[in-house]
């Protein structure tokens, strides 16, 4: 599949957990030589830590996430999600062509006020359904 220049690429990768902290690097410095190697930018990079997975992929129930976000020539996204594919220690990924204003870092905060807003919602609905078994 083919993306456009013009766009930020936004890619969610999960690791094994069980890989060293510098086989990781390892893997980040891989997709990082990729980028370059396209003349793109890395923007960001989130590593999530380990979080527990909904269901069970490759026998692992639980993964170390990490969040890219990037830009480069055409062919950037399939080179990264080749060396994906080639690498054992990564178990699942996903690529997401985002528009060029994208800005991660909005969009993480927005997301941030939305969970602590629902925190909010259901702590209320909690409060209220006690005071109406009392």
């Amino acid at each position: 599949m083919s993306y456009p220049s013009s766009y930020i690429y936004e890619t969610v990768y999960i690791v094994r957990p069980g890989v060293s902290d510098g086989d990781v690097q390892n893997i980040h410095q891989k997709i990082d030589a990729v980028i370059a190697k396209f003349q793109g930018t890395l923007k960001h990079r989130e590593d999530a830590g380990i979080k527990e997975m909904a269901y069970e992929i490759k026998d692992e129930r639980s993964g170390r996430y990490t969040t890219i976000v990037y830009n480069g020539k055409p062919g950037v996204v399939e080179e990264i999600e080749r060396h994906f594919r080639i690498s054992d220690d990564v178990i699942r990924f996903l690529t997401v062509a985002q528009t060029p204003e994208y800005d991660f870092a909005k969009v993480k905060q927005q997301i941030a006020m939305a969970e602590e807003e629902q925190k909010k919602n259901r702590e209320f609905k909690e409060q209220k359904k006690r005071e109406r078994m009392q």
